[in-house]
Order: structure tokens, then sequence, then C-alpha cells
């Protein structure tokens, strides 16, 4: 399995799971929760393949494939809490800041604007998570991507015009 893959689905199910429980309670932190995981993605899989990137942007690219990867993940999560959240917020006698929730008991058309609504808010945050969670991957790969020293050639090692 590449590494990007690899790094990608283990730091991206670590998001998913406290994207879920963010989400729940605070539901505009995702974003943060992304920014964190692409960051930790795209370092880790620098760091297990530092020997074989031969520059900078390879180290990028690696970086924003395992944090895309791992948005990916947090999107999911972002959609789960924020059904969460609205099953929370339906259930219990609290307010609504705006709008009207249905109770429980509601006719299944409002039940179903009401969730579909949520969801598509869900989704609107996961994109954004997605595309935080990838500049910061490529950005974290770029900076923990090592220098690699210029290996030197025959060209450079034999002053050609002494022969």
């Amino acid at each position: 399995m590449k590494t990007y893959l690899k790094m990608g689905l283990i730091v991206g199910l670590i998001g998913l799971v406290l994207n879920v429980c963010v989400a729940v309670v605070f539901g505009l932190c995702g974003p943060l929760v992304a920014i964190i995981v692409g960051a930790a993605a795209g370092l880790l899989t620098v760091q297990q393949e530092k020997t074989t990137l031969a520059a900078k942007s390879d180290g990028a690219r690696e970086g924003a494939l395992s944090a895309g990867i791992a948005g990916a993940l947090v999107l999911i999560g972002q959609v789960l809490g924020a059904i969460g959240a609205l099953i929370l917020i339906q259930n219990s006698n609290v307010p609504a800041l705006w709008g009207n929730v249905p109770t429980p008991s509601a006719e299944v058309t409002n039940q179903a604007m009401y969730y579909l609504g949520g969801m598509a808010t869900g989704v609107c945050f996961g994109l954004v998570d997605v595309v935080l969670s990838v500049l910061t991957g490529a950005l974290a790969g770029y900076l923990g991507t090592p220098i690699q020293p210029v290996s030197p050639t025959i060209e450079t090692d034999v002053d050609l015009d002494r022969f």
C-alpha cells in the first residue's frame, strides 16, 4: 500500500471520529479539525517517504494526496456530526436559534426537509474541510521534506579541459 494512502486513511479515520464529536457539539469547528488532520497526514507521509522524495515539490504532492484522503474522511465525519446535532436538537427541549425544529412525531416531509437541510450544510462545511486539509497537507509536506544533497556527476568531478 502506498504511504500516502496508508497515512491518509489512518489519520483520516482519527479525524472522522474526532470531527463527528466536534460537529455534534460545535458544528463550525470542523474546519479546524481538517487543518490539523491535513497537516498531520502530510507531515507523517513525508516522514515515512523522506528517502524517496527528490524535491520539496514531491513532498508537497505526497502531502496533498494524503491530506485529500484524510479530508474526505473528515467530510464524512462532518455530515455524520451534522445529523447527530440535528437529532440532539430535535430530541431536546432547547429552543431553536432560527427556523422551526419539527417534533419527532411531525410529518415525514417536514422531517426529511429538516435532515436534508442539515446534511447539505454538513456537506458544504465538509467541502471546505477537504480544501483546507489539502492545502495544509501540501504545506506540511513541502516544509517536512528534507533538502536532498545534490549528487556529483562525472562532469563536475573531472576537469575535462586538462585533457
